[in-house]
Parts: C-alpha cells; sequence; structure tokens
C-alpha cells in the first residue's frame, strides 16, 4: 500500500462480527500500525457469528490490547414498546430513550406455518396504510421464498439494490439484517438450526423495528429459545391475527 493511501484511523461498526485475524490487515491500513486509532463499536449479545469464540467480551486482551472500553447503554432506534420486547436479552445497563410507541403484536401459531402466516401479516400491514417500503419480513431459519428467488436466481445485487432504493417491502434473514432497520419488522420466528444461537438471533430480529414490531412464531419455541423472561414479555403484546380483506 502507497504510504500516501494509509489512514490516521479506522471506524469499525459491528466489531462483534469481525475476525480476531482481521485486525492485523486493518491495522496495517493504518499510518501507524503500532499504534493507529481504532474505534470499535459492538455487542456481544449480537454475536451471531461467534468469531471470537463466544468471548468477544475479552476484545481488550486480543489484537486490540489497547482498546478502551466505553458502554452505550442508551437505546434511541426503538420505541419503549419494542425495546420492552428484547429487554431479557439487553444486559443489565439497558435504557431505552424512545417514544412509547405502538404495541408489539404477536401471532401465535405452528412453526410450520410461520412462514405463510408471516406473509398474510405483510398484507394485512399494507392494507392498515403502512407503506411496502417501510416493512421488512425477517426469518430466523429457512429464508422466505421471495428471499430464496433471489439467491436461486444469483440475483444479490438486485436484492440489495432494491432493500437500498426503498422501493419495497424486503425479505431477508435475521443474521443478513444486522445493523438494519425499517420502520416494521415481522420476525418470522420458523425454527433455528442451531438453538445455541438462537438467543441472539432474537436478539437482532426483535431490535431492529423503529416503530412496530410484529412477531409471528410458536409461543413454546419461542419460550424455549429465549427463556421465561421473553415469554412473560410476549405476554405483555397484543395477540393479533391478521385478517385481509379479501378472507
Amino acid at each position: 500500500m502507497d504510504p500516501r493511501d494509509r489512514l490516521d484511523a479506522v471506524v469499525v461498526d459491528e466489531a462483534q462480527d469481525f475476525a480476531p485475524l482481521w485486525w492485523d490487515a486493518l491495522l496495517a491500513c493504518t499510518t501507524d500500525p503500532s499504534a493507529g486509532e481504532v474505534y470499535a463499536f459492538m455487542d456481544d449479545r449480537q454475536d451471531v457469528y461467534q468469531r471470537w469464540g463466544g468471548a468477544t467480551a475479552d476484545l481488550t486482551s486480543g489484537p486490540m490490547a489497547t482498546l478502551v472500553p466505553i458502554h452505550i447503554d442508551d437505546n434511541l432506534r426503538n420505541t419503549r414498546k419494542i425495546a420492552e420486547s428484547f429487554r431479557p436479552f439487553a444486559g443489565e445497563h439497558f435504557t431505552p430513550r424512545g417514544s412509547t410507541g405502538l404495541p408489539v403484536r404477536f401471532v401465535d401459531c405452528p412453526t410450520e406455518d410461520a412462514l405463510d402466516v408471516a406473509g398474510d401479516c405483510v398484507e394485512a400491514l399494507i392494507e392498515e396504510g403502512w407503506a411496502n417500503n417501510q416493512i421488512a419480513l425477517l426469518t430466523t431459519k429457512d429464508r422466505h421464498p421471495i428471499h430464496l428467488d433471489y439467491f436461486e436466481r444469483d440475483a444479490t445485487e438486485e436484492y440489495w439494490r432494491e432493500f437500498h432504493a426503498n422501493e419495497a417491502e424486503f425479505y431477508g434473514h435475521v443474521l443478513g439484517f444486522k445493523g438494519l432497520e425499517r420502520s416494521v419488522v415481522v420476525l418470522c420466528v420458523n425454527g433455528f438450526k442451531d438453538m445455541g444461537r438462537a438467543p441472539e438471533q432474537l436478539y437482532v430480529g426483535l431490535s431492529r423495528a423503529r416503530s412496530l414490531l410484529v412477531v409471528v412464531g410458536d409461543s413454546g419455541l419461542l419460550e424455549e429459545a429465549g427463556g421465561r423472561e421473553l415469554k412473560l414479555a410476549l405476554a405483555r403484546t397484543q395477540a393479533w391475527k391478521p385478517v385481509l380483506a379479501s378472507g
């Protein structure tokens, strides 16, 4: 690398996803690799890839030994109603600062029906007056058929172009939606490939909505994955059955 292209400082978002060996390459891009400035923003509770072996909180003992941790515990993205739904995963020091907002909606259904029911929720929300481009449907296991179609057609570029163009409702997986957000999120809990990673996936999925969160799935599975506190949080939500004008 030309020394003129080296960086004085680097900002890393979602740093819990950064593999340990990547830091060496990152520091090599700085003007002073031995003392380069790196600002890393991370959240242990979103460590869904576990590239640090589940020990991202111990970051300061790794290649970033001089990193000074500063905890940011105020939540500004979500309404308080939404924030309360994922409080069981958010840690001890967690302060929602948003407006009260709309009640979280919960649609209790068998896991095998979750994809179809979540699709009905999207249609019902649009009929309520929500704009298509305000809505994201996120799955926890298998991709939604619309999401899957993009990958089977090798149309990943088109997929993300549509997301950034903000033109239509968005279909994705929680693992690919980290750091992103939508006004309305329909979290479709259609199972988990690894129950050990389920809490992190639920935390990500529940925290992506700014204004309205709809959770679709089996209450028993959600309790198994998220524990009794999540069960109690969902008990305080609004039970909802999407009704379509055509139905």
